[in-house]
């Protein structure tokens, strides 16, 4: 099949699903109405199906109304052939799966034979909709505390000489130094947060914490602290999610389908307070990053966990090198099983002297099972932190932890609560900003000059005097100062400027700009900006990294400009913007500099008479059900499973302070991370545009394309990796852009290539403009491999073969180095 036909078919494939009439959607169940993952969904008339998602849902169109056969499969269960009636109304279908008499008996008999494990297991499995299902709803009060212990070794040094030795030797013990040192150790070597709370849970997945106490002492960078409502540690699913932790989802050692991915071995059964518990082996069939391994405790007769203690894939981790994960159950008075205890280690390293060890436990108290929530109480508020949570003194926490602190945390505690004493009395404050108020030589030639008043959270800065210095592309070196200032309240509002003046020696004229940006309600993200300047500015800021040091790429360009952001409902943005522009050419002024040398520059530059222009940029977007935290004074989005839609318009209004441009322009966008369990997961843009209006639409105005780089792979979400020009259209336009992380997903069973630690990446993109019917569409595939940049850094290298065809161009091929480092806040990649 010719590559523009693939690629068309990838982009219909997202979109019509929205587009078409006869839809048929449902999720596939056990009989037990637990979800079945990657259900494969079959049509026997159009020969074509698709694959449920990691909660058994399905979604496929029919190309028109009539009677067709579905047949739904899954390894362990038995294939369902069902009719359906496709009308042009949606079509809402269920489908229960009973588990197969037959595959996996078959393999439990064969094993129970070498092993008294499998039948456990089975028993087990059979089971464990019971428990999945045995408490509906609850409230409990939830104790967690997370340390992380940073261990460093002793370097290797050379071994002294005699004189030093017998110097070292004369110098007598200071046991108040030596005391010191160890304080000072403490502080900087251990870090720990401790956090109440109240956790509110639904059937199946509605979780809501309400964070009743929090106290931080030191940095909480490497610690593991889970949000419930995006982590579940519940193994009676099928798939155990690990948001943050692991790139793809664990296989459960209780799935419907375990007996295929993991064998057992039965280590002992003790009895234990009247209970026969068995203690299982948890072996991989093959090692892979959806595989986890330990021992799980079964009570007999009952067939559910006592407990569970895995150990997760080194190369499945996102952040750590090391996790583990111990999940304790106990039994409520109505002989219902709970979870009480969970406790996670986790260990990163940095070079071979210097390891992070981190400890989370979490503790359940005071459990309401069948707890009766109103009918609105859960929402997509996943998190609420009071501002009491930050208030909680000393006696709360000894009087609400409900595990005593180790010596060593003791300490830490008193250290710490000794300090933030000082830290708070107003001397101190008085004296570290008097301290920083000082302008040394220092700040003068390399840090900058800064002043700060603490009690009114005001912050000024003015550049060091390397930093008068200045380049642009467009006659080279400038030189002028920088200037700063932030301010924060209590509220959580926040105001920042900046601003700068500059003086260009090739062509002795003087620019500057002057920038405001205040988020006036935190709770809302409502942000306003205000600012205004002259400088050369690109025609197309996101072009080709070289096209950036053209001066063909410039003009000379006025502005005053503001803007202003809100979030109306949850998941819902308006943005407003709007700028009054001076555009000029730069013809007639000097645009050498340095790199005229090196860079060739083939274009003209772009010559026109100068004229104004007024410009409004408005736009809405919204993610439904986008889950967030509420703090006390700010809103923390987290995201969503659903897409995110944008429509935007760009207006150039003709009059208002003498305006020359009058023009329409229309963009709708759509965006999504799509996880997929333990197939990757892909993400994916969709844009539409065109001008409804072109009376006098400038060139500047074009809606523009990125150039390709050299080498250098670029965002693949938001431009093309062999497009060999730069490209400005007035026309209607399709953009499609689209990757897939496997994730392991097709070489874990591959033992060397696994142990290199490599991934495969795929995906591909989509151009066609109306104008001259322009066509691009381009496909690469590559291996990516992560790297450790100390402790908390991670980089992701990748090498990509392109192929790329089109209309206007032969086929070609090329090759592509991307890097992309990791977000340590959303512990997650850009794309």
């Amino acid at each position: 099949m010719p590559m523009r036909l693939l690629l068309l078919f990838a982009l219909l494939l997202i979109s019509v699903s929205y587009l078409c009439a006869q839809q048929v959607s449902g999720y596939v169940l056990t009989e037990g109405q637990a979800p079945v993952p990657y259900a494969n969904i079959y049509i026997t008339q159009l020969q074509s199906g698709t694959t449920a998602d990691e909660n058994g849902y399905y979604f496929l169109t029919l190309p028109a109304p009539g009677e067709y056969e579905l047949i739904v499969s899954s390894l362990g269960y038995e294939t369902q052939a069902l009719p359906i009636t496709a009308e042009d109304e949606p079509l809402r279908m269920d489908v229960f799966l009973p588990t197969s008499s037959v595959e996996l008996e078959e393999v439990v008999v064969r094993a129970s034979k070498k092993d008294p494990a499998y039948a456990i297991i089975q028993h087990a499995i059979d089971h464990k909709k019971e428990y999945l299902k045995s408490i509906n709803s609850f409230r409990s009060q939830v104790y967690v505390k997370a340390t992380e212990l940073i261990e460093e070794e002793e370097r290797p040094r050379r071994k002294p000489q005699d004189d030093e030795l017998q110097l070292e030797n004369s110098i007598p013990d200071d046991p108040f130094a030596e005391a010191e040192k160890a304080r000072q150790e403490l502080l900087s070597n251990l870090n720990m947060v401790e956090m109440q709370l109240t956790l509110n849970y639904a059937y199946p997945k509605q979780y809501k914490e309400e964070r009743t106490g929090y106290k931080l002492y030191g940095s909480k960078e490497g610690l593991f602290i889970p949000r419930f409502g995006e982590v579940d540690f519940n193994f009676y699913r099928n798939l155990v999610h690990l948001h943050g932790i692991a790139a793809a989802p664990i296989i459960s050692p209780l799935s419907s389908t375990a007996i295929l991915s993991y064998k057992y071995k039965l280590i002992e059964s003790v009895e234990e307070d009247g209970q026969l518990v068995h203690k299982i082996e948890i072996i991989p069939r093959k090692s892979g990053n959806s595989t986890c391994s330990g021992h799980i405790y079964i009570n007999d007769g009952l067939w559910n966990i006592n407990r569970i203690a895995v150990t997760l894939p080194e190369d499945g981790l996102k952040f750590f090198d090391a996790f583990q994960l111990r999940l304790d159950y106990r039994q409520l008075p109505d002989e219902r099983w709970i979870p009480y205890r969970q406790e996670f280690n986790y260990e990163t390293n940095q070079g071979r002297f210097k390891t992070f060890k981190g400890n989370t436990t979490i503790r359940f108290e005071e459990y309401e099972a069948d707890y009766d929530f109103p009918a609105d109480f859960f929402d997509n508020e996943i998190v609420r932190t009071t501002q009491e949570a930050y208030e909680r003194d000393t006696a709360y926490w000894n009087t609400t932890r409900p595990e005593a602190l180790t010596a060593q945390q003791q300490q830490l505690v008193a250290l710490r609560d000794s300090i933030e004493r000082v830290h708070n009395s107003k001397e101190y404050q008085d004296s570290i900003t008097a301290a920083y108020n000082k302008v040394s030589f220092l700040e003068l030639v390399w840090d900058g000059v800064g002043w700060r008043h603490n009690e009114r959270k005001l912050h000024l800065y003015m550049g060091s005097i390397p930093a008068l210095i200045d380049f642009s592309v467009v006659g080279g070196f400038r030189v002028g100062p920088y200037m700063s200032g932030f301010k924060r309240w209590e509220n959580g509002r926040m105001m920042s400027l900046s601003g700068r003046v500059h003086y260009g020696f090739r062509n002795e004229d003087v620019q500057g700009y002057a920038d405001g940006w205040m988020r006036y309600n935190p709770h809302r993200l409502a942000d306003v900006s205000l600012g205004g300047g002259r400088a050369f500015q690109s025609i197309n800021t996101y072009d080709a990294f070289l096209n950036q040091l053209r001066p063909s790429n410039y003009i000379l360009n006025d502005e005053l400009y503001a803007g202003h952001r809100i979030e109306l409902f949850n998941g819902f943005y308006l943005r407003t913007d709007m700028q009054f522009q001076n555009r000029q050419s730069i013809v007639g002024l000097n645009d050498t500099s340095f790199l005229t040398s090196f860079i060739e520059d083939t274009e003209e530059v772009l010559d026109f008479e100068t004229y104004q222009a007024f410009i409004t940029d408005w736009g809405i977007s919204y993610t439904p059900a986008q889950q967030y935290m509420t703090e006390p004074n700010r809103k923390v989005v987290l995201g969503s499973k659903f897409p995110t839609f944008s429509l935007r318009h760009k207006r150039g209004w003709r009059g208002p302070l003498g305006s020359d441009v009058d023009f329409d322009y229309l963009e709708l966008e759509i965006k999504q991370d799509l996880l997929l369990g333990i197939f990757g997961h892909s993400l994916y843009n969709v844009e539409v545009g065109n001008f409804i209006n072109t009376r006098g639409l400038e060139f500047i105005d074009y809606r523009r394309f990125r150039q390709s780089d050299p080498i250098w792979y670029s965002s693949p979400r938001r431009s093309f990796q062999i497009l060999d020009t730069a490209l400005a259209t007035t026309s209607p336009f399709v953009e499609f852009h689209l990757i897939h992380h496997f994730n392991g997903a097709l070489i874990n069973n591959l033992p060397l290539i696994k142990k290199t630690g490599i991934r495969l990446v795929a995906g591909g993109g989509l151009l066609w403009l109306s104008e001259g019917k322009f066509r691009h569409e381009e496909l690469f595939a590559g291996v990516e491999r992560v790297f450790k940049l100390g402790a908390r850094r991670r980089l992701r290298v990748g090498l990509f073969g392109v192929a790329a065809d089109g209309n206007y161009t032969k086929p070609k091929t090329t090759y592509k180095i991307a890097l992309d480092i990791i977000d340590t806040w959303k512990r997650d990649w850009r794309f």
